[in-house]
């Protein structure tokens, strides 16, 4: 259900603002909560205007009608102007979209929403950008010297020789589009839709993560659900609002789909960690790149939220690719440096801790034990079979170390 956006209304004085908002928060029961937010330290929250797709935006979750319509009647005497409401039945929330008045900040924006209606979240829309590194063609890349098919080198590196395992589930992804019709999808049964805002990004990312994630040397009858997210932003960037996200993830949640690869990485936001939680709640297990910003940045999202499973890249030899984010909160390592790729009949190779995330969101679909099961067991299930690398035992640079192929193809 679409709603039109309101005509913004005069905003009043900030003092007589605060007054109205703090009268209608009183007004508001208090429901139920039905997740449970854990956002980080305030040290790593430190997203900066590059990481926002409109900085006059604010984006809420509400657990159903009767909150959104409160919202909506207490926020329109303070300034708030509905650009939209949509709702959202695979995660059963409703999502509003706000301008806030100038004379708040964001911070004090999120504030006087939630204390309107408690049962609230609200956030900024923060960017979600492609999690890639370098892609070059075929010949370009060093590792060409070293086998006739350096798909060979992940799976030989993986131990995933004995053939393809049927996939245990459809599989989804939040990330660019996917061609229509790309041959190496063939025999992959496709179902996309588009949830970015503005024209789609012109990039291969979708395309390149779709086709390691279904490659017919690791998976049979796979489903895709592809939920292109990225779009091109005012600025130029190919990136996805969380709120082109959280549709993405509803859609995919509405459809039965319980794995879901996230090649994307941004800043710590409230509204995605509620909508994983939400999705999570349902069965729904994600895969996510831990961020190509370099051993010194901050834990990069969704990757570092307790309800996902984080991937990071390494190459060949087993050593930690150079610009991959650091952290407790990295699970498994898989290749992401110079893979070979077959995208649209040509060979590339790409690089970046997008790229190990499908390696493995596919040993998880090859396992009906591990498809859509809590991240714990997941974990679990995988670090007992990882190859250790870098120090003994689990680390913040290769997690429990490097991911093994499945044996038997799983049950």
């Amino acid at each position: 259900m679409q709603i039109d956006p309101r005509r913004p209304a005069a905003a009043p004085p900030f003092a007589a603002l605060a007054l109205s908002l703090g009268l209608a928060a009183c007004a508001a029961p208090p429901p139920p909560p039905d997740f449970e937010l854990n956002p980080p330290p305030q040290a790593v929250i430190r997203a900066g205007a590059a990481q926002v797709v409109d900085a006059r935006e604010m984006v809420v979750l509400l657990p159903g009608a009767a909150a959104a319509a409160r919202l909506r009647a207490g926020a329109a005497p303070g300034g708030f102007a509905l650009r939209g409401q949509e709702e959202l039945p695979g995660l059963s929330l409703v999502m509003q979209r706000y301008t806030f008045p100038a004379p708040l900040t964001g911070a004090e924006a999120i504030a006087a929403l939630e204390r309107i209606e408690p049962s609230a979240t609200a956030g900024v829309n923060h960017a979600y950008r492609p999690a890639a590194g370098a892609a070059g063609a075929a010949g370009d890349a060093a590792a060409a010297q070293d086998a006739a098919d350096p798909l060979d080198y992940a799976n030989g590196m993986l131990g995933w020789a004995g053939g393809a395992c049927a996939a245990a589930g459809p599989i989804g992804m939040l990330d660019a589009a996917v061609t229509p019709d790309l041959p190496e999808l063939r025999g992959v049964r496709v179902i996309s839709a588009a949830f970015h805002r503005g024209p789609a990004a012109d990039i291969p990312h979708g395309d390149q993560v779709a086709a390691v994630l279904t490659d017919p040397r690791r998976l049979s009858g796979v489903t895709l659900y592809a939920a292109a997210v990225i779009g091109v932003s005012a600025r130029g960037e190919a990136e996805a609002g969380v709120d082109d996200v959280l549709r993405g993830l509803d859609w995919m949640t509405a459809q039965g789909v319980r794995l879901v690869n996230v090649s994307l990485a941004g800043p710590y936001n409230k509204l995605l960690d509620r909508g994983v939680d939400v999705a999570r709640a349902r069965g729904v297990t994600l895969v996510a790149a831990v961020g190509n910003d370099g051993a010194a940045a901050d834990p990069r999202y969704p990757a570092a939220l307790g309800n996902v499973v984080a991937a990071t890249a390494v190459d060949a030899g087993g050593a930690i690719w150079d610009r991959a984010v650091r952290g407790d909160y990295v699970d498994v390592a898989a290749p992401g440096v110079d893979v070979k790729v077959r995208v649209g009949g040509r060979e590339g190779f790409a690089t970046g801790t997008s790229i190990a995330v499908p390696f493995v969101a596919a040993r998880i679909a090859s396992d009906r034990g591990l498809y859509g099961a809590a991240p714990a067991a997941v974990r679990a299930a995988l670090g007992a079979e990882a190859r250790d690398l870098g120090a003994p035992g689990p680390d913040p640079d290769y997690g429990a170390g490097l991911l093994r192929a499945p044996r038997g193809c799983g049950g």
